[in-house]
């Protein structure tokens, strides 16, 4: 139900062509517009993190920037530090390489009952509202303990012999700043070795890339 007083500012905003006028934003005493009236981007404050991180300038494309999922992590930054030419799907796809060694590992440490190596993800707390499957739900892993810990050390085991292309310095730099997120000196050796892996992936000859410098 309108009130009165609604009823009144209705009327004093209609000009003289009978179009009622958009309400004029609340303002504070010094004048700004009421705080109430903003609606902020509740990611800002994470992007003009990343921004700081990499050592950019807090403009616009740089934000725009900042928000690939890559830019979240310190292993995922290397594709923005590097030397290498990458271009967007490049990092796409090494990213993708990320997050497969990240998911391979994962699934090691549950098959061998090893404890969890990060705080588990804040999304996995939200409550399911109805417990329904669909075309997109994965099927029920109906494998032992035994068979599941095989395929995961198989799984692991392979992204092993991919790394096996770059000399162990680098790999292990890349398995130090993929897996335990430890901050990157030398983003050419996780790019060398992320290259490794999404060449094993798409099931292309991987490349011998080198000794670390």
């Amino acid at each position: 139900m309108t009130s009165v007083a609604e009823k009144r500012r209705r009327k004093k905003n209609k000009g003289l062509l009978g179009i009622e006028l958009a309400d004029t934003p609340r303002r504070e005493k010094n004048g700004r517009t009421s705080r109430k009236d903003k609606q902020r981007d509740p990611s800002i404050p994470a992007l003009k993190t990343r921004c700081r991180q990499m050592g950019k300038e807090l403009t616009a494309e740089n934000m725009r920037d900042m928000r690939a999922p890559w830019n979240g992590c310190h292993a995922g930054r290397s594709l923005s530090q590097t030397s290498i030419p990458l271009d967007a799907d490049d990092r796409a796809g090494l990213w993708d390489a990320i997050c497969h060694m990240r998911r391979t590992q994962a699934a090691f440490d549950v098959a061998i009952g090893a404890p969890k190596r990060h705080a588990a993800c804040l999304r996995l707390l939200r409550p399911v509202e109805a417990m329904e499957a669909d075309a997109s739900t994965p099927p029920l892993d109906e494998r032992s303990p035994e068979e599941r810990q095989r395929d995961a050390t198989r799984a692991l085991m392979q992204i092993e012999g991919w790394l096996g292309y770059v000399d162990g310095t680098t790999a292990s730099i890349a398995k130090r700043a993929v897996i335990d997120d430890e901050a990157v000196r030398n983003p050419d050796a996780i790019v060398r070795a992320l290259q490794c892996i999404l060449e094993g992936m798409r099931g292309l000859a991987v490349t011998w890339r080198g000794q670390f410098e």
